[in-house]
């Protein structure tokens, strides 16, 4: 027998009634349902595929034949995910156009830097860290003496 704990979960209210009825529906008690959820979704059984990856195929084509990240944004958007950074050095793929995040291109074999190699270019609206030190050590430039004219 494995070792289980008990686990308390602070969820929305409309949640738990979404649960509920579906585990009326199912004739089971709400908790073996969530447990059933959990373990189909984070403990595949032994030679079955990983569900959580094996429905990203698309995504997997978009990756290999775009050309720049705005043909990858293009290709995802079409069918239904779009990419966004996450704490600044994460890549996550998210739903489009709900923008919920899914799951970080880590877990399916993408990394930010080697895309960003790859496409010669970093993703879009991130500030390479070089031009942030830039920025934070030039000097400040003032106007050359005699260009302000009085008011009156």
């Amino acid at each position: 027998m494995k070792l289980q704990k008990l686990v308390s979960l602070k969820l929305p209210a409309d949640l738990i009634a979404v649960v509920e009825r579906a585990a009326h529906a199912q004739e089971r008690s709400p908790a073996d349902l969530i447990r059933a959820a959990l373990l189909a979704a984070f403990m595949p059984r032994e030679g079955e595929a990983d569900p959580g990856l094996a429905e990203y195929a698309v995504v997997q084509e978009a990756f290999q034949a775009a050309e720049g990240w705005l043909d990858l944004q293009t290709r995802l958007r079409a069918v239904g995910f779009v990419l966004r950074l996450r704490e600044g050095t994460t890549l996550g793929l998210h739903a489009w156009p709900s923008n919920r995040h899914l799951i970080d291109v880590e877990a399916l074999g993408q990394c930010l830097t080697a895309l960003t190699l790859r496409f010669q270019a970093h993703f879009p609206g991130v500030m390479p860290r070089r031009a942030r030190l830039a920025d934070l050590t030039a000097p400040a430039v003032a106007a050359p003496r005699g260009t302000h004219r009085a008011a009156g």
